[in-house]
């Protein structure tokens, strides 16, 4: 299917796709860490939502296709990782986070509260990595083949094993020396006389293990962090050197780093009330009472979705424009091969799975609690969908001349389908589980006479409130932008 060329977005809509990136990444994050939305599924749900926008908006480029939906996901999937106590260091204070013998309350010692910014740093710029790298390469005009996956995921996983074992122990100990010596401390407690190091490489790192043992949680998880940042940097140089592509080099770099500043901006309700730290002395809003984290969750991603778009917004026409005159390539080679990818993937996966988990946890939340009931809730619904979605899918790519998924361009696709998968989150996010659930019942109380601000000051409405702006800011700049782009 030949596609013409059309114009990249005007400082007008750019202005719009800022605004509506920043809002979208916002509200998925933040559902990312509720219930159902959670942890790896929820990270893969962030990111498929947010290359479906990139999509919707750049689309008709021949990197652009419907395979590198679903990897861009699982690879933001696969590296994200896991806060333990780092969170709260900026406050100068790290938290033993498992009692001493004999004392019934975790101890704290004081740290310099730049280590906490150090390792908060390190924990963004190595949380995205692999997705960071597979994102910016849909904007390159370097060719990938699928060895060139191989090499720089290869290259990330070798050296953050090796960092885990080697040098992010040294790194460490110079960024925050007193959580290593309280780390050793805690070893000894438990009656372990060996080194935090020597724990780390005995355990392999099991977080399990270190939970039981005061300041080894902290540290294990730490070591992983600064790991996983020397492997993002090594797969980047990867990319710039063996891959030869510098382009996608460099603006992972910067995704990296927009996840770092994003993370690290955003823990700041979340380190008030200290007398130590970067805002000693400062209160905790009474609006923020109760919603530190979920607030921490959502701003996050708003300033993160924030800093990409407008990185975006900077590029080189040449990297953004639609590429003229070209036919739609798939990324696999093999139909019968691309058929089974698609299908189970990129249809079946993200369209189907993602979100019948979200309703099953949340639904059973809401109703009955019971752990076995949203696990077989979960696998009845997707069975029941997986052979229309497979059937639909290899009939497109075997039996017809579309050679996709479906009978549109991947634009085409995104730019529908994206407005319609959010508002399914939104739904399962607000009207199943706990606590949306019960917010949006106290929401309803805004109409009364100064039940307004009596329930916006205790701190309960801030961030539903916050998620339901900026769902209708994203849909309405979402309105507009592609409004003005059939008007040119």
């Amino acid at each position: 299917m030949t596609i013409t060329k059309q114009n990249n977005l005007n400082w007008y809509q750019q202005i719009f796709a800022i605004i509506a990136g920043a809002c979208l990444v916002g509200v998925m994050w933040r559902a990312r860490g509720s219930h159902g939305f959670g942890a790896k599924w929820g990270m893969f749900a962030v990111a498929f939502v947010f290359v479906l926008f990139i999509y919707a908006l750049y689309g008709r480029r021949r990197k652009m296709n419907f395979e590198m939906m679903p990897l861009c996901a699982v690879f933001a999937a696969l590296t994200a990782g896991g806060w333990g106590t780092l969170n709260s260091q900026m406050n100068g204070y790290l938290s033993s986070s498992a009692n001493f013998i004999g004392e019934e309350a975790y101890r704290y010692i004081e740290i310099s509260e730049y280590s906490g910014l150090a390792i908060m740093l390190l924990l963004g710029f190595g949380w995205l990595p692999l997705f960071a790298i597979c994102f910016a390469s849909l904007f390159s005009k370097k060719k990938y083949e699928f060895k060139d996956f191989l090499v720089y995921v290869g290259a990330y996983y070798i050296t953050v094993i090796i960092s885990n074992f080697t040098v992010s122990h040294l790194i460490l100990e110079v960024i925050n020396p007193e959580a290593v010596e309280a780390c050793a401390e805690g070893l000894r407690d438990a009656g372990h006389d060996i080194s935090p190091m020597n724990a780390f490489i005995t355990e392999l790192g099991s977080a399990a293990w270190a939970k039981k043992i005061p300041f080894c949680r902290n540290y294990f998880t730490s070591v992983k962090v600064v790991s996983s940042a020397v492997g993002a940097l090594t797969s980047i140089l990867t990319v710039a050197i063996v891959i030869k592509d510098k382009f996608t080099a460099i603006f992972a770099f910067f995704i990296n780093l927009a996840c770092a500043i994003a993370i690290t901006v955003a823990d700041i309700p979340l380190i008030l009330d200290s007398d130590r730290g970067f805002f000693a002395g400062v209160k905790t809003p009474t609006f923020l009472n109760g919603c530190e984290w979920s607030t921490w969750e959502f701003f996050t991603g708003f300033i993160l979705g924030l800093l990409v778009m407008i990185i975006i917004a900077f590029l080189p026409k040449q990297y953004t424009d639609a590429e003229e005159l070209f036919t739609y390539t798939p990324l696999l080679k093999s139909k019968r091969f691309s058929a089974i990818y698609n299908g189970i993937l990129t249809m079946f996966f993200s369209f189907v799975v993602i979100l019948v988990r979200a309703f099953s946890f949340r639904l059973n939340e809401s109703i009955l609690d019971n752990e076995t009931f949203e696990i077989v809730l979960t696998v009845v619904l997707s069975a029941a969908l997986f052979y229309p979605v497979f059937k639909f899918t290899r009939k497109n790519i075997l039996n017809s001349e579309f050679n996709k998924p479906i009978e549109m361009t991947p634009q085409e696709f995104s730019m529908k389908v994206l407005p319609i998968y959010l508002l399914i989150v939104f739904i399962v996010y607000f009207l199943f589980g706990s606590p949306s659930f019960s917010n949006l019942v106290l929401f309803s109380k805004i109409f009364y006479n100064n039940e307004f601000f009596i329930q916006l000051n205790s701190g309960v409405l801030f961030e539903p409130l916050f998620m339901i702006i900026s769902f209708i800011i994203f849909n309405i700049s979402y309105k507009i932008i592609f409004k003005k782009k059939r008007e040119n």
